[in-house]
């Protein structure tokens, strides 16, 4: 009988940078406490005391005995980090959506689970939360010293096209590309309106580059 702990699990399609187990972003190094009793590969500990890991690292697979959404939400950060194109899902059903909602939102494409309208909705504005995220790096601090005053129309023209990137990439379905860049427009131009002063976000070329392979990719494949 399988362990509780297999139960929900990430499992990577095998594409990817990486399958080494403790290979995670380092703002889940800083968040949680690491070691490797209590169950196979390396367990992930919310706080010192607590006896049960929120996930194991198994190098090419991820597991949890719950469906936490903030644990599900970090098994994906693994695997976005490790350059994991395509997941497979299994375990509890509420698992499964779960981390089919929030591994979708971040570009990732995931096996296992048939989602259901409703879900698709919400992957729609999980979507587009991410891209509002991404559209508020934008926001103008305000300019103090003598520092040099930067054209904002310039500059949110510059943002707006990295924003375009980043969902063009990230985002499957047209229509909803559309919409979310539509919303990121609105307020792009309610910012301008206000008097706001952006500065130019710089983006690692790497990471444009990715986006835009895995983007072509997609397309290729319907």
């Amino acid at each position: 009988m399988p362990d509780k702990m297999d139960r929900n699990q990430i499992d990577s399609e095998g594409r990817g940078r990486s399958m080494s187990k403790g290979d995670v972003p380092d703002l889940l190094r800083r968040r949680y406490f690491t070691d490797e009793r209590g169950g196979p590969g390396l367990g992930f500990y919310a706080d010192a005391r607590i006896q049960t890991a929120a996930f194991r690292d198994l190098g090419a697979r991820l597991v949890t005995p719950r469906s936490d959404p903030n644990a599900i939400r970090d098994m994906a950060a693994v695997a976005q980090h490790r350059g994991w194109t395509v997941v497979v899902v299994h375990g509890d059903k509420d698992f499964q959506r779960e981390a089919w909602l929030t591994a979708s939102a971040l570009g990732l494409e995931v096996r296992g689970y048939q989602s259901t309208e409703r879900d698709r909705q919400e992957l729609e504005r999980r979507q587009a939360a991410l891209a509002r995220k991404v559209a508020r790096t934008n926001e103008a601090q305000p300019e103090r010293g003598d520092r040099e005053p930067r054209d904002g129309g310039t500059a949110g023209r510059a943002n707006m096209r990295i924003v375009e990137a980043v969902v063009r990439a990230r985002v499957g379905d047209r229509p909803a590309q559309d919409r979310i860049l539509s919303a990121a427009r609105e307020r792009l131009a309610s910012w301008l309106e206000k008097g706001a002063r952006l500065q130019p976000v710089e983006v690692p070329r790497s990471h444009v580059q990715q986006d835009s392979v895995q983007s072509r990719e997609r397309q290729r494949s319907r």
